[in-house]
């Protein structure tokens, strides 16, 4: 048994793979169990996920541990998933260039990229 603290994303690292447990448990320590094709997630005795193992670097995320993260409209039918949240701040804007000038500055055409 393995010890680990959850991520703020709600991800564990067990061998170099990444796995989500609920978001509850963001900052929490949490057990880790392994048997032969999955880890098994526990918090204080109780089982709170279950995935597959996965290969290394992979990230494995079950969408219903991140259930209600964001606001859902009040005129929405119940159940509906929820969806960008209007609240959120912008994302500023995007400089958006002509990609001939990438190409001019690798091909060591220089000039003015402004």
């Amino acid at each position: 048994m393995q010890t680990r603290q959850v991520a703020n994303d709600a991800l564990v690292t067990v061998g170099a793979a990444r796995y989500s447990v609920p978001v509850a448990y963001v900052g929490k320590t949490v057990s880790v169990h392994e048997d032969p094709g999955h880890f098994e997630f526990f918090h204080q005795g109780q089982l709170i996920a279950r995935h597959q193992k996965a290969v290394r670097h992979s990230v494995v995320m079950e969408p219903a541990h991140y259930a209600g993260l964001l606001r859902q409209g009040d005129n929405l039918p119940p159940g509906t998933p929820p969806r960008f949240d209007p609240y959120y701040g912008g994302f500023g804007e995007v400089l958006v260039r002509d990609l001939q000038l990438y190409e001019a500055i690798s091909q060591g055409a220089g000039g003015d990229v402004r």
